[in-house]
């Protein structure tokens, strides 16, 4: 790209302006244009060009202040420990499954978690968890438990839409050890359908009436009189 004369020279000097702000610049009228330069010229004038902006440069964002992944900002309770994170090897939420769906509408929300290896009770290890980034309010140190039913604003679990659940195992001191990886799943509502004959919630039926069967009269009988025994004959 070619630059005009007087851009070009503009350009000098505020490099030349900038290493040595002491020194004057004078302008001569040349050929082609205005010709610049720190040399006074005979018919030369002496101009004076304004300061040039110095923006200094960023600072380095330090690494501890970026974000976990998630996008969630770390409270100060759960910052993660890198060396503490050597004390396990795996952790997995397996119920509810990720991509999976669960009854809605009810207060019972069952969670089973897979670690690796088992949590560290006598060091104060336990299980905190996060559904849709809203904390629990309760730790957990048993693989198998139920969100209480005091987490949910109406006290159960709502149908019809999607579910983030977020495990994670904490120090005694509120540092994370470790965090699964989040599983997402959908809540489901229950439908009630009427029983089909047979069926066990239905109430058993009374068996039909049977016909009636007509009484008996009593027949008449016929006393018939036995003729006395003859006497044995006498010899």
């Amino acid at each position: 790209m070619k630059l005009h004369p007087f851009t070009a020279c503009a350009v000098c000097l505020a490099f030349v302006c900038a290493e040595a702000p002491a020194q004057g610049v004078y302008v001569t009228r040349g050929e082609n244009g205005p010709v610049f330069s720190d040399k006074p010229q005979p018919g030369a004038k002496e101009v004076t060009l304004k300061p040039l902006t110095v923006i200094p440069a960023p600072e380095p964002v330090p690494a501890h202040a970026t974000q976990p992944p998630g996008g969630t900002e770390a409270r100060p309770a759960e910052r993660q420990r890198p060396e503490a994170a050597a004390a396990y090897r795996s952790l997995a939420v397996v119920e509810p499954a990720d991509g999976g769906s669960v009854a809605g509408d009810t207060s019972l929300l069952e969670v089973r978690l897979a670690v690796d290896p088992p949590l560290l009770l006598g060091e104060g290890h336990a299980f905190i968890v996060r559904i849709d980034g809203r904390p629990v309010n309760q730790r957990f140190t048993a693989t198998e438990f139920v969100i209480p039913p005091g987490f949910w604003p109406d006290g159960y679990l709502p149908a019809n839409r999607g579910v983030q659940l977020e495990v994670a195992v904490v120090d005694g001191s509120g540092h994370v050890v470790m965090r699964a990886p989040p599983v997402r799943f959908h809540s489901r509502p229950i439908i009630i359908r009427p029983p089909y004959p047979g069926h066990a919630w239905e109430h058993p039926r009374p068996p039909p009436p049977r016909p009636a069967v007509p009484e008996k009269k009593p027949g008449k009988h016929v006393l018939r009189k036995e003729a006395p025994a003859s006497p044995p004959a006498k010899d």
